[in-house]
């Protein structure tokens, strides 16, 4: 059986949404069951409870990941280092989870795997098992179908429910060890599912039925964790629970880009999340999502030689950042955009001029784009140009390019961009080149020196012959 496609047929871009909204949403839910369990200590700032304004987790500065966040992610790592052969997760070697969050991870990086493999992967191989254990694999395999694109919640747990039984058929039990397979080995499992809102069977499998319940009655991601957080009391596990269905239902679109941003240590959730995504061959050419730790954000810098009053500023040309989508000439790109904002930063952008359309900025998941900028301190200024044709008007545009280069010849560091940073993006790059002094064909190939395969198209080529616009 091959890695698990997209079962709802709602594009490439579902199994990747689906692995980082499984992650997110765990690790928000953790945080937002802490922060609303009564505790001694005051209420972390940004609201009562531990809950901030906008109904997410708060968190304060000195929060870390409590020991599920923690050994949640050791586990997706260590997972993620098993030895594989391109990309078949046959090699992945058993380690069982000790608990409902370490489960998560196995079904995300193991998704190609038979059920009953994700059963031994989450519980063990051999052994009798009590009920917390048949909820962590229960977990596991509800995961993996969500992950396969499944939507219906009440069958969802049902056939996960019968995968299970049939994993556990060879197997002894706990409960009733004097049994005979199969009935022993489905012993713990019966006990369990009897157990749903009625009290027993350990904490485990409390967690899990509490985390369950509040997902399946839930209408979207946030709805999920405040059914889940309850009074409070004993909230961890159920809200992580809760989260890490969610996510993997709604993928992390549906998680509050606010409250994943509240996370701490951000970048090395960034970094498995971005190794999860990469065992994914999206395209047709076989090879993986280029994310933002393995290829960061690239900004190609301009010759700006010999221009008048040029010499101390910057100009570059990049792609549109942070964006997720499959290009048939720039790859697929599954990018985070918040750690492609920070990157202009570090590469000392001030200014970013996006030439692409409000659609393409839906398309390609970048929406927020503006609120992601501005935390890093970078401005951004939009002149939309429809892809691949010439700006509708010539004499605003003008002016835009104008304003823009008297900035450059202040100091300021510019870098241009358009959804793929080839067409559009090298086309304004020229014009700014030509607005300050530069011969159009010395513009161009400026340019395409700096970023090879940039502006090509005939008509943009004329549109940089012909600077200044009339009209």
């Amino acid at each position: 059986m091959g890695a698990i496609r997209d079962r709802a047929g709602t594009g490439r871009t579902a199994l990747p949404e689906r692995l980082e909204g499984a992650v997110y949403g765990q690790l928000v839910g953790d945080v937002h069951g802490r922060a609303s369990e009564p505790a001694s200590d005051p209420a972390p700032s940004g609201g009562p409870g531990g809950v901030a304004d906008d109904g997410g987790p708060a968190s304060g500065p000195g929060d870390s990941w409590g020991d599920g966040s923690a050994g949640m992610l050791a586990a997706l790592g260590r997972l993620l280092d098993a030895p594989s052969d391109h990309g078949d997760e046959s090699t992945v070697e058993a380690s069982a989870a000790r608990c409902l969050d370490e489960a998560l991870p196995i079904p995300l990086v193991a998704r190609g795997r038979e059920p009953n493999d994700v059963v031994d992967l989450a519980v063990g191989s051999s052994g009798p098992l009590d009920e917390g254990q048949v909820a962590i694999a229960l977990y596991a395999l509800v995961v993996r179908r969500f992950i396969a694109g499944e939507r219906a919640r009440p069958d969802v747990l049902a056939r996960a429910g019968r995968d299970l039984r049939s994993a556990l058929a060879g197997r002894a039990s706990a409960i009733s060890p004097d049994v005979a397979p199969p009935a022993a080995g489905s012993a713990p499992l019966d006990s369990f599912l009897a157990r749903r809102g009625r009290p027993g069977g350990g904490r485990i499998a409390s967690d899990f039925w509490a985390g369950w319940d509040a997902f399946a009655a839930s209408a979207d991601y946030p709805d999920a964790l405040a059914r889940a957080r309850g009074d409070g009391a004993g909230a961890r596990t159920p809200s992580a629970v809760a989260g890490g269905l969610a996510g993997a239902y709604w993928g992390c679109s549906g998680i509050p880009p606010a409250w994943r941003r509240r996370l701490t240590e951000r970048d090395i959730v960034r970094s498995l999340v971005d190794r999860l995504i990469e065992t994914d061959a999206p395209g047709w050419d076989g090879r993986p999502w280029r994310t933002s730790t393995a290829s960061p954000l690239r900004v190609d810098a301009l010759d700006l030689t010999g221009l008048d009053g040029c010499a101390s500023g910057a100009v570059g040309i990049t792609f549109l950042p942070g964006r997720r989508y499959v290009g048939y000439h720039t790859g697929a790109q599954w990018r985070d955009l918040d750690t492609d904002a920070a990157r202009l930063r570090e590469l000392g952008v001030e200014v970013l001029l996006l030439l692409v359309e409000d659609r393409e900025l839906v398309r390609c998941r970048v929406a927020g784009i503006g609120e992601a900028l501005a935390a890093e301190g970078v401005e951004l200024v939009r002149f939309p140009v429809r892809d691949p044709l010439l700006p509708r008007d010539g004499l605003m545009f003008r002016g835009t390019i104008a304003t823009l280069l008297r900035r450059v010849r202040g100091g300021g560091s510019l870098a241009i961009a358009c959804r793929g940073g080839l067409d559009r993006a090298g086309m304004a790059a020229a014009c700014l080149l030509c607005e300050a002094g530069l011969g159009a064909d010395d513009a161009i190939d400026r340019v395409q020196r700096a970023r090879p395969r940039a502006l090509t198209l005939p008509d943009q080529q004329a549109y940089v012959r012909e600077w200044p616009p009339e009209r």
